[in-house]
């Protein structure tokens, strides 16, 4: 098994409007020695938080108390920053216009969510 490249200082925005996940993940996130901005659990307040924040990536709940959370996604790939979008409907909660988008199931495990995190975010990155 190889290791997992440290996460140690990464800027991680967290969009999640249900209390126990955002816990799990802020746990996680803390455990690989990010810096955690939020949680947000509404779309205007992150998109204010990606307006003012520096951010390196972003998770990001597909459906915030049933708004889906697609325009903090669009300005968060406008701006050049990966993220990862948790659903319980795979990959089919990305939008038809963008496939590209990362899907990351719920329910996850913290090794999953960070396996997929050092992808989008520390791409070809091995630990020495």
């Amino acid at each position: 098994m190889q290791p997992i490249p440290s996460l140690a200082g990464l800027r991680v925005l967290v969009v999640e409007d249900e209390m126990l996940v955002s816990l799990l993940i802020e746990d996680t996130l803390a455990d690989e020695q990010c810096i955690v901005l939020g949680p947000y659990d509404r779309v205007p307040a992150a998109l204010a938080a990606v307006e003012i924040e520096t951010v390196d990536a972003a998770i990001l709940d597909v459906n915030l108390a049933g708004v889906k959370v697609y325009p903090v996604a669009e300005l968060l790939a406008a701006r050049g920053i990966p993220f990862l979008l948790l659903s319980g409907y795979g990959q089919s909660a990305a939008p038809s216009e963008h496939p590209e988008w990362r899907v990351c199931n719920k329910p996850f495990t913290p090794e999953q969510l960070v396996a997929q995190l050092v992808e989008i975010a520390r791409p070809g990155s091995v630990q020495s």
